[in-house]
Parts: C-alpha cells; structure tokens; sequence
C-alpha cells in the first residue's frame, strides 16, 4: 500500500469523515432536485448524527484500549516497521475503523445509491492502511468496525424517529405579505416545512426559543430592512459584500463552520476524543439552532424580500422557504457560541464570521435586517444552552 494511503489513515479518523461529508454535501448541492440531503436542515441533521456516531465510536474505543492494553504489531515485534505514527495508544479495536464503520453506515443512509460503494471502499482502505503500517493487527480492526457499526446502529435507530421522514401535507397560507414561491426556480412547496418539529439534542424543543413577531409591514422597523435593501440592490453593495454572500451561500451553512472547526483542530492537534468532542457539540449547535429556526420560519410564514418588492435585484436566487428568521444568523451565531467556550482565544475571530454570515443575507438581498436581529437572538439562546450541557458533560 502507497505512503500517500497511508498517510491519509495516519491522523485523526474523524477529521478524514468529516471532510469526506463535506464534500458530499458539496456535490449534492450541485445536483438538486435531490433534497434527502441538500437542504439546510438536512445538512446539519447529517452533520449531527455523523459527529455524534464518530464521536461515540472514539468513546467505546478508548474504553475497550485501556482496558486490553493491547500493544500494536510494531511495538510488539522488532520484525514489523511502525510506517506512520500509532497515536501512543493501545491497539485494540482500532479506533480508525470503529469511526470508519461508524461513519460509513450514517453517510451511506443518506447517500444516493452510486456513493455508496466508494463510502464502504473508503472504510476498508481505513482499516487495510492501518495494518499495512504496522500499527494495527487484523483483530483489531475487525473490532473496531464491529464496534462502529454496533454504534452507527444506535444512531439510526435515533434517527428513524426524530420526524425527519414526515412530509408535510398542510396548507399555504394567504395573505398580504405571506411566503410566495420566489424566482428563478418557483419552488412550489417550501423545503422542510415541518423541520421545526423535528426532535433536537439539547433544546427541548424547536419552538422553545421562538421569538416575537417581525416587525408590522408599514412600521419603522419594517421600512427601515426595506429601504436598506432597496438601497443596496440600487448599487449600495460593494466588490466586497458582494464576494462575501457567494461566499456564505456556495456550500450547506453548517459546511463553512465545519471546515473552521477542522481548520482550528489542526492547528491545535488536540487528542483524538477531544476533537471529535469539539465536532459533536458544534453539529448539535447548528442542528437545534436549525430546528428552532425552522419552528419560527413556518409559525411566521414571512415572504422574502424579493416578493414584497420585485424590482429589487438579488445575489443569487432567494432560497425556497420563509425569510423570518434567518437561517444562517441562528446558526452561525449558535456555532460561534460553542467554538467560543471551545477555542477562547479566537472568540473576536468566530464573532466576526458570525457577524459577516448574517450580514451576508442582507448584502445578498434575501433577507430583512430583522431577520437577521432574531436569528442573531435565537442562536444566541441555543448556542448558550449547548453550551452548558456541553460544560457539563465531565470533559475538563
């Protein structure tokens, strides 16, 4: 087996599927109508149930290290070359097959068919580059993906019933100012329109946190967001703002923070239980985060901006589901919270994304400034509540 294999197996196993995640979403981003997962809320639910399945993986592998001491093939035998770095830890299970499997079987139930084959290939390479570099015997890894696979069982199980599969078979509402199918695409029903009753980790539940209304169309509040729009879709937006709204808008919202989250962990080379712990907590802050927005966006049902005025220019195209709040506020102001008490010396760094996102809605032209306002409120609320069971879950 190639150096370049095996140096891909040689780090942290969860940063490889996170990544690997990620650039799925990338991909059916690109391909839509295939919403199973290329919706907001979709992605971050697969986010959270990838981190916690690799996450809980990493926990019952270093249970089952330190109670087997197991030393690997190239400690045990001056006759096996080590060929990459065993991480200081016993051998069995492998931990870089119990996250494998964990993560393959959660990716491989929302994936379109044709991924995955690559995604169990992409397993057992996890595994084979592990024994090929001396690190892991065969029994281990076979360990690590019965562990991983008994794991990614629990999850699903939890997943099978968090309402995720329930299609929405309501009414529209009508009315002056309420949500319309918005150009270019006109989607005709609104994606995830029951997103806000789907069962969360730490809130207790979507409309906990619901804020007040918006502001009343024809009230200060109102005409203030609306001439700001109508300033900046008039020229107002600079080469600046605008490349920073293609920017937040090219990839699942959840998708920039787990990139930043793998940007930091690299640099910091924390343990592999603590980086898969600073994974878990941020996905569980943009899902919830997701889920409470979600609840106020289809209690609301505030048209976009592009509806109540269609002179106006946008970015992009304004995405198919109701203004009020904004998504990408909530999470990116609940993201920012948890990497803050996660990583304390970069909170101005995780503020100022949080900031640019939100702001980003409104250079874009698809968001009022009070969305922006609540969903900056509401994931504050999510983020401190994950925050404190996160503090409290026995990690000093």
């Amino acid at each position: 087996m190639s150096d370049s294999v095996l140096r891909l197996h040689e780090g942290d196993p969860t940063s490889l599927w996170t990544r690997t995640a990620v650039d799925l979403l990338g991909l059916y981003w690109t391909i839509l109508p295939d919403v199973r997962i290329a919706t907001p809320a979709r992605s971050a639910r697969l986010m959270a149930l990838l981190h916690a399945a690799t996450y809980d993986a990493v926990l019952a592998t270093w249970d089952a290290k330190w109670a087997y001491r197991r030393r690997s093939p190239a400690e045990a035998s001056d006759r096996v070359r080590l060929r990459v770095s065993d991480g200081g830890v016993p051998s069995y299970p492998s931990e870089h097959a119990a996250v494998a499997a964990a993560a393959r079987a959660v990716l491989a139930a929302n994936a379109l068919p044709g991924d995955t084959a690559r995604l169990r290939a992409l397993m057992r390479e996890a595994g084979e580059a592990r024994i090929a570099a001396g690190a892991a015997y065969r029994s281990d890894v076979e360990a690590g993906y019965a562990l991983g696979e008994a794991v990614a069982r629990r999850v699903l199980q939890r997943a099978a019933s968090d309402g995720a599969d329930r299609v929405w078979d309501g009414v529209m509402p009508t009315g002056a100012y309420v949500w319309q199918p918005t150009p270019a695409r006109r989607v005709k029903v609104p994606f995830d329109a029951l997103a806000g009753t789907w069962q969360t980790w730490v809130i207790p539940s979507g409309s906990a946190y619901r804020p007040s209304p918006y502001p009343p169309p024809g009230s200060a509040g109102w005409q203030a967001s609306l001439d700001e729009l109508r300033r900046l879709a008039a020229g107002g937006r600079t080469v600046a703002q605008m490349d920073r709204a293609r920017f937040w808008a090219t990839e699942a919202p959840t998708a920039r923070w787990d990139l930043f989250v793998e940007e930091e962990l690299a640099r910091r080379r924390w343990s592999l239980p603590r980086a898969a712990r600073a994974r878990v907590w941020v996905s569980i802050a943009m899902y919830d985060a997701f889920v409470a927005c979600w609840d106020a966006k289809f209690h609301y049902w505030l048209a976009r901006p592009i509806t109540v005025d269609p002179t106006m220019n946008t970015i992009f195209s304004t995405p198919p589901f109701p203004s009020y709040p904004s998504g990408h506020s909530t999470i990116s102001t609940s993201a920012a919270q948890v990497m803050t008490a996660l990583f304390p010396d970069k909170a101005k760094l995780w503020d100022d994304y949080a900031v640019e996102a939100s702001n980003s809605r409104v250079w874009a032209g698809v968001h009022y400034r009070f969305d922006i306002e609540a969903g900056d409120t509401l994931g504050t609320r999510v983020g401190r509540a994950v925050v404190a069971r996160m503090n409290a879950d026995g990690v000093r």
